[in-house]
């Protein structure tokens, strides 16, 4: 009688299963969806009388909160790969091997003829 473990590559990408298959930052998701939700539509139909608004008003608030919750960009988490993104669209464009790139202040070093160097 043989044992399977499963192994994974690295054991930092698994996350721990609370409840119901999901994870501490699932479960959150949910929550929070779950209560702006509820709130946000009884708004619309009690106070408001525009139940139907209040529908795409709860998925338009929900969406940012189920993407941070569930979606996994290049297998990173949202705000990792929203800081890469950031970095690499608005960051620094030249890179050098000496270090980041300066601004020049128009002067210039003087050429060999200009110092009267003879070679």
């Amino acid at each position: 009688m043989t044992l399977e473990i499963k192994v994974h590559k690295e054991i930092t990408a698994t996350e721990a299963k609370v409840m119901w298959g999901l994870s501490w930052r699932q479960m959150a998701a949910a929550a929070v969806m779950c209560g702006l939700s509820a709130g946000l539509w009884l708004l619309f139909r009690n106070v408001l009388h525009a139940p139907e608004v209040g529908q795409y008003v709860v998925m338009l608030v929900d969406a940012p909160i189920a993407v941070w919750g569930w979606l996994r960009p290049k297998g990173l988490k949202p705000e990792v790969w929203l800081r890469y993104v950031l970095s690499q669209r608005f960051g620094q464009q030249r890179f050098f091997i000496d270090g980041p790139a300066r601004q020049r202040d128009g002067k210039r070093d003087r050429t060999i003829q200009e110092k009267g160097h003879r070679s």
